[in-house]
């Protein structure tokens, strides 16, 4: 299984992923999928390709094994970090950890629940509250505009 991720927020990925080798991206990521749920090795049989941090390696993880790595989303990282610009190997441990926890946590009350179903929450939460506050911005834009184009009374 290949599986093969494009980032579009990185502009020379897709240059670096048709780049590869065919069959070091399937040696690399059987290796990978063969360490898991060592999520550290893991990461680290990913990253030995051109192009692929951790960020890219969870993108990879998370597709083949939600049950154990959660994507490095920025906005999930910023919930359960305070920050996320670090994309470490480090910090990416540090997300898995809490992820897998709080997944723990929740699947307690009977339902079962994956890392990657509680990253996919919290994006959805700061995705939806971005919207709200850029819906908010836009009212009240419209608001000013329609009271600044009031006419006056003579």
């Amino acid at each position: 299984m290949v599986v093969v991720v494009v980032l579009f927020s990185r502009p020379r990925l897709l240059e670096f992923v048709l780049s590869l080798d065919e069959e070091a991206v399937e040696s690399s990521s059987r290796k990978a999928f063969g360490s898991l749920p060592d999520v550290s090795k893991a990461v680290s049989e990913l990253t030995v390709l051109k192009g692929v941090g951790p960020a890219t390696a969870s993108a990879v993880l998370a597709a083949y094994a939600p049950d154990v790595a959660p994507f490095m989303s920025d906005e999930a990282m910023v919930a359960a970090l305070g920050h996320s610009k670090d994309y470490s190997l480090k910090q990416y441990l540090r997300f898995v950890e809490k992820l897998q926890a709080k997944a723990k946590e929740l699947s307690a009350e009977g339902q079962l629940f994956t890392p990657s179903d509680v990253e996919r929450a919290l994006w959805s939460s700061a995705i939806e509250a971005k919207l709200e506050n850029s819906q908010s911005d836009s009212v009240a834009k419209t608001d000013v505009g329609k009271m600044s184009k009031r006419k006056r009374k003579r």
